[in-house]
């Protein structure tokens, strides 16, 4: 890793750090609030309340997958950035934001489950994807990092493409992959296809999602290659 990814990551890495201590005080305080309706409402008959936290954490990655592209490859091009160093580095960067949140989606899971457990507090759950196979810590951690990466690599392969080709080219494309979308849903492929997945879900699945995550990282070398700072409108 050479001093200019070196420093493009520092640099990436101070500018994400307000917005994440802002979502993850958000989400502390969402589960303090759960926490605190279902301790009163203790005894109560058949309420019970169902957390997950990794929802929340994914839709954060994808945002600040978005992101990468609007906001910090023109910063990068303007300090005089290659094109190629940014781009080996928004991949590492992607792989670490996610290693990081997994592991503080995590803390905060199992701080939780100590406290209610400490209080007594017993209709609250937490849900997560691991628990298909086996919920464990370090499942959670590494199903959790899989996805994110992926979803990542996903929506910073829609901002690539936003950028590069406008408004215009971005909703053309959003367009098809609805029609694909509700084409699947009324010939009844994507359903089955789905259900087959989530009940026949393994490592293999969660290790798909990542090697798909590196494709789309893949495929949008071409759009970062001849990037400039002047976004397409």
């Amino acid at each position: 890793m050479n001093n200019q990814i070196k420093g493009m990551m520092y640099y990436y890495t101070q500018g994400v750090i307000y917005s994440a201590k802002i979502f993850l005080l958000i989400l502390a305080g969402l589960l303090a609030v759960s926490c605190i309706i279902c301790y009163l409402l203790l005894g109560t008959d058949e309420f019970k309340m169902y957390f997950a936290i990794p929802f929340a954490t994914y839709f954060n990655v994808g945002i600040i997958g978005y992101q990468l592209v609007k906001g910090n490859v023109p910063f990068g091009l303007k300090m005089g950035a290659v094109r190629k160093n940014i781009y080996i580095m928004q991949v590492y960067f992607m792989l670490l934001y996610s290693m990081v949140m997994a592991v503080i989606g995590n803390v905060l899971q199992l701080v939780t489950e100590l406290l209610q457990k400490w209080i007594g507090i017993d209709n609250f759950q937490f849900t997560h994807l691991a628990m298909l196979l086996s919920d464990n810590p370090a499942t959670r951690i590494v199903v959790d990092t899989l996805v994110m990466f992926f979803i990542m690599n996903l929506l910073y392969l829609f901002g690539l493409i936003f950028y590069r080709t406008g408004l215009l080219g971005g909703t053309i494309l959003l367009a098809v992959l609805l029609l694909v979308v509700l084409f699947g849903v009324f010939e009844g492929w994507l359903i089955r296809g789905v259900i087959d997945v989530m009940s026949n879900i393994s490592w293999m699945f969660f290790i798909t999602l990542f090697v798909l995550g590196i494709a789309f990282w893949l495929i949008g070398y071409p759009l970062m290659r001849k990037i400039t700072v002047v976004k397409t409108r």
